[in-house]
């Protein structure tokens, strides 16, 4: 709990004079895949079934509850929970109350034993996080994880800058880590409220449920989901299900309600602005471009064998407009966060179908 959460002069960190810092004991750090696969290995062991690489292309609650695969498979159920990150089935209201974030991320070596493992956050804007990780037991060195510089999805292009900047500060603040030996970036839904949303959909039939408002704790909230949706899916109470109503208003943060509206608006104003090169010849080998094509627009890109892919840059989710990621090499929507690869296959929701192809 957090009875036992109490000031501290600084974190236990040399040379990092971060100041006054809340200190929570006993903190817990998990490795991921380790959880995952004793996760899918407590699922299979009691008669359930994961199938990968299965594309869900349409989902339906109601008294015949399915669920289609791009293959041409049907699933049925009772009962759906879509747990897709940013849910692939919610409406609009739902994609108002939260925004996603591209969030960048900086592995540097350090030698092992250089301080003692904590888990940091600060409350800057952008903010950071930091962790850190082992390689293995008889290597010299450790990894220090650091997180942060984050921005909204699809406005913003200056990536590098955005690594160099979490290098600097920790650099700054951590003196003894090394070379950069990994770098990363993710994408997390952030509600208005902070808070995440889980529970029944309430946009859809009852037996439709939605995970999602993650804000970057995944493992947290999938855990809290799995204490809450089983409860609903039989019709019982769970002390904590209003808290987390998917369809509650967001009263405490009204202004960053609006505010992030009045931004979703604008996003559509793109569809007016110049376009990045007047000729196919302008786009680069490896690289994605928007040209304007008559009133439309277009998103090409090049391989690095020199063909061109031309695809509309609309977002067949809510028709923003789509922007090329350099980094990641995706298509990336500014309005509600849906990502493509550079062919235009769709790999983050919300949009569930792939980019136009045009000739």
């Amino acid at each position: 709990g957090l009875e036992d959460v109490h000031l501290v002069d600084k974190v236990p960190v040399p040379g990092f004079e971060s100041g006054t810092a809340l200190c929570f004991p006993r903190q817990g750090q998990f490795h991921i895949t380790k959880y995952m696969s004793g996760l899918a290995n407590a699922i299979t062991r009691r008669g359930g079934s994961i199938f990968t690489h299965t594309h869900a292309a349409k989902v339906e609650g109601g008294p015949n509850a399915t669920v289609q695969t791009s293959a041409g498979f049907t699933v049925k159920s009772n009962a759906i929970v879509v747990a897709t990150n940013s849910p692939i089935n919610a409406g609009l209201v739902m994609h108002a109350k939260q925004m996603q974030w591209r969030t960048y991320v900086v592995g540097f070596l350090y030698p092992k034993g250089a301080f003692e493992p904590c888990l940091v956050w600060d409350n800057l804007d952008p903010y950071h996080y930091v962790r850190m990780t082992k390689l293995n037991h008889n290597a010299t060195h450790d990894v220090l994880i650091v997180g942060g510089e984050d921005h909204e999805t699809g406005r913003a292009h200056d990536m590098d800058q955005r690594y160099s900047s979490l290098e600097n500060w920790t650099r700054e603040r951590f003196p003894f880590v090394e070379e950069v030996s990994f770098r990363w970036s993710g994408q997390v839904c952030e509600p208005v409220d902070g808070l995440a949303f889980i529970g029944r959909n309430r946009q859809d039939h009852p037996n439709m449920f939605v995970v999602t408002g993650d804000s970057g704790m995944g493992m947290t909230h999938a855990t809290i989901a799995g204490m809450i949706i089983p409860e609903l899916i039989q019709n019982r109470e769970h002390p904590w299900a209003s808290l987390y109503d998917p369809s509650r208003a967001p009263v405490h943060n009204k202004t960053e309600f609006l505010k992030e509206g009045v931004k979703l608006s604008a996003q559509y104003g793109k569809y007016f602005t110049p376009a990045e090169v007047s000729d196919e010849s302008e786009v680069p080998p490896g690289e994605g471009r928007i040209m304007r094509h008559g009133l439309s627009k277009w998103a090409l890109y090049r391989d690095k064998d020199g063909n061109l892919s031309k695809m509309s840059a609309v977002c067949p989710h809510a028709m923003g407009v789509l922007m090329w990621n350099s980094d990641e090499k995706t298509w990336d929507c500014s309005a509600h966060g849906s990502r493509f690869d550079p062919l235009g296959n769709v790999i983050n929701g919300p949009a569930n179908t792939n980019m136009k192809h045009v000739e």
